[in-house]
Parts: structure tokens; C-alpha cells; sequence
């Protein structure tokens, strides 16, 4: 069991891969930070990519005031399979930072 914390700056207005489960391994995705560094409200998607049957799922997706940010925890978790991944998709003219947070677990659940 390895914690891992993955941060990033996504290019507004294009999807961006935040995290992909390693080869080998499965993950738990217990929370994320989604920060606004924009001057005004603008809209954010994070999603999560299931890669066993090529299918994507929105998690949040809204407008996020200036200067503020929405935690997503919940106390709770999704579990990710080998090869999942989590994106990100910034309204266009905006600058976010997400940070995810995972418990990366050896082989493959059963």
C-alpha cells in the first residue's frame, strides 16, 4: 500500500490526464482539491476514465468561484483498475490546480 498525492496545472480548454493506474496495481481515489486561480467564476471537469470497458464518468463538474476551491472527500473512495485514469478539463481562459490524492495497492483486486 502507497499513499500518492498527484498535482496539476491542466491546459484550459483541452482534457487532461491527471493519473493513470499503474501496471500491476489497483488504486483508491479518496479526495481531491480543485483550486480557481482565475479572476472570475469558471467552470471545471474532473472525470474518471474506466479502462475495462472504455468508459468515462464525470465526478464534478461546475463552476468554481475566483480564488476558491472545492474539496471532494466525503470519506469515501472510487477504486480505479489497472490502466483507469482521472482527467481534468479547465473552461477556456482559466487557470485551475487539482490535486488527487490515491492509495496505489499491488496486483490486481480479485
Amino acid at each position: 500500500m502507497r499513499p500518492k498525492s498527484v498535482g496539476a496545472t491542466p491546459t484550459a480548454g483541452s482534457t487532461t490526464t491527471i493519473y493513470t493506474v499503474p501496471t500491476g496495481y489497483y488504486a483508491e481515489w479518496n479526495l481531491s482539491y480543485i483550486f480557481n486561480n482565475t479572476g472570475s467564476t469558471k467552470s471545471f471537469t474532473l472525470e474518471w476514465y474506466d479502462a475495462s470497458d472504455a468508459t468515462t464518468y464525470t465526478i464534478f463538474s461546475a463552476g468554481v468561484n475566483s480564488k476558491e476551491y472545492i474539496k471532494l472527500d466525503g470519506g469515501a473512495y472510487v477504486v480505479l483498475e489497472e490502466g483507469d485514469q482521472v482527467k481534468a478539463t479547465p473552461e477556456s481562459g482559466s487557470t485551475f490546480t487539482v490535486i488527487c490524492t490515491f492509495v496505489e495497492k499491488g496486483d490486481k483486486r480479485a
